[in-house]
């Protein structure tokens, strides 16, 4: 039954001891001031407890009936999803209210303050609820450094009395997705980007460096491409004068964006007599169902740039 799992609240919440201790602590000083409060004082805080252990029975006794309403109006089918569902879930109320938390949920967050992100996902369901729309939750948050997915389920409870309004609740499945996400990212990064480089001004450094300058110059360009790959574990391949086809996975491409190309500044240092700047293009892809179109749209790319 659900109400065996039910775990809302301890005998006495923590917030109500929190409070408990500070009027015992503040009658205590009172008393040790003024003993003629000793004995009112120990009236008044046994009546204190009295009304407080009242009003948790009462509350619990509410929860149990809300519960016992909800699950009539379930079948055995729902009720076991429910009860045995492998993701942890809680009910809350629209308000925000905490109706029943699985076993699940309890083991899943017991050392989590997750009450933070509860309130988080109510503030949502508020806002959906005052702009009068049934409220939605499909999100995904990261708690204690694992990502859940988390979905709501809004649901009308059924009233025995009809004369009372109906009442709503959203049941959160938390699904645990972070090993999924590192393997959807590992896959990511696995796959092959391909690039094209050429240097700009090829035809200008045969004409105008001079002859015994020209393997010095030209070889200085390709160890500085071949660094650059080695830098990235990916591959250079020469496959004509002026052009170079570099092979690479996906997740050195943005640590190059956020290096802005460094290549582009490291070749133009280089020095020749003539004071001549080199320069390359560049076209990289990551898209393409195979290398083959990764290189097509590599190439596209290149001669849009060199229009």
């Amino acid at each position: 039954m659900l109400n065996n799992n039910m775990k809302v609240l301890e005998k006495i919440e923590s917030k109500t001891k929190i409070y408990l201790a500070i009027i015992a602590i503040i009658l205590t000083i009172l008393c040790v001031k003024v003993p003629i409060y000793i004995i009112p004082s120990i009236v008044i805080y046994s009546l204190l407890i009295l009304y407080t252990i009242w009003i948790y029975n009462k509350r619990k006794g509410e929860i149990s009936s809300y519960i016992n309403e909800l699950t009539i109006n379930m079948d055995s089918a729902a009720k076991n999803t429910l009860i045995n569902s492998p993701f942890p879930l809680i009910i809350l109320e629209t308000d925000g209210n905490v109706i029943w938390r699985s076993a699940k949920f309890n083991k899943e967050f017991a050392n989590v303050g997750i009450n933070k992100y509860i309130d988080d996902i109510t503030k949502e369901i508020k806002i959906d609820i005052d702009n009068n729309n049934i409220p939605t939750v499909n999100k995904e948050i990261i708690i204690d450094e694992k990502t859940y997915h988390v979905i709501g389920d809004y649901i009308k409870i059924k009233q025995k009395d009809r004369k009372k309004t109906n009442k709503y609740m959203t049941i959160l499945y938390f699904m645990n997705i972070s090993e999924n996400k590192e393997l959807i990212k590992k896959y990511n990064d696995s796959k092959t980007c391909i690039g094209i480089i050429m240097i700009d001004n090829y035809e200008e450094i045969i004409q105008r460096i001079a002859t015994e300058e020209k393997p010095q110059v030209m070889a200085r360009i390709e160890k500085m491409l071949y660094d650059w790959a080695t830098e990235t574990q990916g591959l250079m391949i020469k496959t004509e004068r002026e052009t170079f086809v570099y092979i690479f996975e996906e997740k050195y491409l943005s640590q190059m964006q956020n290096d802005k190309f460094s290549i582009l500044d490291r070749i133009k240092e280089i020095k020749t007599r003539e004071k001549l700047q080199i320069t390359l293009s560049i076209a990289i892809s990551s898209e393409g169902n195979n290398n083959y179109e990764k290189y097509q749209i590599a190439n596209e790319a290149m001669d849009i740039a060199l229009r």
